[in-house]
């Protein structure tokens, strides 16, 4: 039980990470997770663990490109690794993901990577403080078809803990060549009464492209929010969030400001569903015009928990700024799957369509869908070896040419240092 505790607390930070979607702070607040965490964070124990994977497979466009596309075989290695310490006030987790790929063509060696660290500490009966900090780097947006956030062995949640988001929707402009992104926040959790709980936080990313055609960009983010627990079962609440981007090379800034209620309840047992609705108000300055639009914004899920698998559905909406002034309106819906078949074996499965509608210096409602599929299949070998496959699509559909739909599999070993039990 304390093994499989301590890869949710793990994947609960590594979730709070995530803080650059507005769709994120419309689910849960930041302070709201992060006292789930320490609530449930002391009875668990200190872990220390890295994963080494080594994988042979093949791709049919890596890198998605629509000109001097190539398939490929290719040799790929990976380590994931998590240290996490837990006091009776107080969590830390640092966790990081490195993965190089050795392509038998033209592309050479190509790197992608995560990194985060996250802390919690209570500090009083009714304040929490928190705080994540990280880095990223992706190509062609190939982060977003990785198991980042769910147990590397045949291990399944505690009953009654959330289950962790699995991915991420990449950027617009991410699978155009590589993207860097850094990004640091913190905050506070209040609890104003029995039933009440306010939460107040802000931070700071910096975007980075290698590709001169897209310009570097710096978004400042701060939001507030107000639960109140109708019933041990239902939590009703109101958050506000903004945030302000401003671009290299130019004077172009976008503001974007999204109030909007949510509501989280279980409905059994086994079931439990969020849901939240809001509205997102923008103003992007560029070229020395300013333009104004308003945007619905939403999300929801539905996610049931068993003793040997889980099972989340998800749709969010939400307007966000990227590179090139553009305003982005994303929308996608998305399943995943977990389920452990018997104590040697597991089987995960995660997709998602994502729908980009773009406003950009040069194209006014440019659309882009993404689609994407992963699976995963492991069966433990011994006590520290497992052995599998993986398989992945990834597909782009925009307005213009459209690059070769990329289909991926590989068969892989992996083996643990540190902790089991």
């Amino acid at each position: 039980m304390d093994k499989t505790r301590k890869h949710w607390l793990a994947a609960s930070a590594g979730a709070i990470a995530l803080w650059g979607s507005p769709a994120l702070a419309q689910t849960a607040t930041e302070g709201e997770m992060a006292q789930d965490v320490l609530d449930a964070s002391a009875v668990r124990r200190n872990s220390t663990y890295v994963d080494l994977t080594g994988s042979l497979g093949y791709s049919t466009n890596p890198m998605l490109r629509t000109v001097d596309s190539q398939s490929s075989i290719f040799g790929r290695a990976s380590a994931r690794g998590v240290h996490v310490w837990n006091g009776e006030l107080s969590s830390t987790s640092l966790s990081g993901f490195v993965e190089g790929t050795t392509y038998f063509n033209d592309y050479g060696v190509k790197s992608i990577f995560s990194l985060s660290g996250d802390t919690q500490r209570q500090v009083s009966e009714t304040v929490s403080l928190f705080g994540s900090i990280g880095a990223s780097g992706d190509l062609a947006g190939q982060l977003s078809n990785r198991f980042l956030y769910v147990p590397p062995l045949p291990e399944v949640p505690v009953e009654g803990e959330p289950p962790p988001v699995t991915v991420d929707d990449p950027d617009v402009f991410s699978f155009s060549g590589r993207q860097y992104r850094l990004y640091a926040q913190g905050g506070a959790a209040i609890r104003t009464g029995p039933r009440g709980n306010l939460s107040i936080s802000g931070g700071v990313q910096r975007i980075f492209y290698t590709d001169e055609f897209f310009d570097d960009y710096t978004t400042i983010f701060a939001n507030g929010a107000y639960n109140h627990s109708l019933s041990d079962r239902t939590t009703v609440g109101f958050n506000l969030g903004a945030r302000r981007t401003d671009y290299d090379n130019s004077s172009d800034n976008s503001t974007i400001i999204n109030p909007g209620i949510s509501i989280r309840t279980r409905l059994s047992e086994h079931w439990d569903a969020s849901a939240g609705v809001g509205v997102s108000f923008s103003d992007v300055e560029r070229t020395g015009n300013s333009s104004n639009s308003t945007s619905l914004s939403f999300n929801g899920s539905i996610c049931n928990t068993t003793e040997n698998d889980r099972f989340c559905g998800r749709v969010t909406r939400y307007a966000n700024s990227t590179s090139r002034s553009a305003l982005v309106t994303t929308t996608s819906v998305g399943v995943d799957w977990f389920r452990k078949l018997d104590a040697a074996q597991t089987i995960q499965l995660s997709a998602s369509v994502v729908r980009y509608v773009a406003d950009d210096e040069l194209d006014e409602n440019f659309k882009t869908n993404h689609f994407r599929l992963a699976g995963s299949y492991s069966r433990r070998v011994s006590g520290r070896l497992s052995a599998g496959a993986d398989v992945g699509l990834r597909s782009l559909r925009r307005d213009g040419p459209d690059p070769d739909t990329d289909v991926s599999g590989s068969l892989f070993v992996r083996y643990r240092l540190g902790d089991l039990g």
